[in-house]
């Protein structure tokens, strides 16, 4: 008799992106804090008598040369681990594809963590913690979630155990386009000068200074795609505390302190027929 699990993939943002420096093998150093939304994908697991993995997908549509991570995950897993049976993923994709909200990276750390339990084989945080990396930059935040600081290639997490984001409400908008983050970091390459300091974000506390949660992505992406410069604005004029693009989009979000001026955002941005979602934030005890 075959078994199934189900459960949620929350998305996340970035609250502040600065770029620190580059390395030897191309890749740039960032600071950044990652913070969990209650935005999810709903994924189905079901054991197969099989051993092939096989993905099926509902929901927004996947483009057909994206690497789909719970795949690949799941792949990972079987590598490092005797496995004798196989998995049909079902994935209802929820969260937009390149968007800067990190979904992909969401989706194949449930996978790693649903299939530890449906495998039977019980692997720790530390030992999920290896096999995400190996899988993508984002993954490990998402093993654990909830808001967490990230540092040199965003694969060095310290979670943030002071959260006075609870509170707020937050109007996540997309507009038509998706932005390649390759091609985000080539113009950081081209256009920006690297910091010699960097404003700290840590410790969170009130009253929260929001001029550090700047996303340096803005400053050379808005030229190419003005629109997003424009979203901000509105949603600044819409009574937000704090605006920015997460990640390196093309999502962009406000960040309201009371629920009616969100809903009300979200609205107007609906109706201008943008994607658009009104989250919370996602605490862990």
């Amino acid at each position: 008799m075959s078994k199934y699990i189900q459960t949620q993939a929350n998305a996340k943002i970035n609250l502040g992106l600065k770029i620190t420096g580059r390395l030897s093998n191309g890749y740039h150093t960032l600071y950044s804090l990652f913070l969990e939304i209650d935005l999810c994908d709903n994924l189905r697991f079901e054991s197969i008598d099989r051993t092939q993995i096989f993905v099926t997908t509902s929901g927004i549509s996947i483009p057909e040369n994206t690497v789909n991570l719970c795949e690949k995950a799941a792949g990972i897993l079987r590598q490092n681990n005797v496995v004798s049976s196989g998995v049909h993923i079902h994935l209802e994709k929820r969260i937009p594809i390149g968007a800067g909200l990190g979904g992909g990276s969401s989706d194949a750390a449930a996978t790693l963590k649903v299939l530890s339990d449906l495998w039977e084989l019980h692997l720790s945080e530390r030992e999920l913690d290896r096999l995400a990396a190996q899988v993508g930059a984002d993954v490990p935040f998402f093993i654990r979630g909830g808001l967490q600081l990230a540092e040199n290639t965003g694969d060095y997490l310290t979670p943030m155990r002071d959260d006075p984001l609870g509170r707020f409400f937050f109007v996540l908008v997309k507009p038509d386009f998706e932005i390649s983050t390759p091609w985000a970091y080539e113009q950081i390459k081209k256009y920006l000068k690297l910091p010699t300091n960097v404003h700290r974000f840590a410790p969170l506390s009130e009253p929260l200074n929001w001029a550090l949660f700047e996303n340096d992505f803005e400053r050379v992406i808005v030229s190419t795609y003005p629109e997003l410069a424009g979203i901000k604005e509105e949603l600044l004029n819409l009574h937000a505390v704090f605006a920015s693009l997460s990640g390196s989009g093309s999502t962009v979000y406000g960040i309201f302190d009371d629920q009616g001026k969100a809903l009300r955002a979200a609205s107007y941005f609906s109706s201008r027929a943008y994607w658009t979602a009104t989250t919370r934030p996602v605490h862990h005890p």
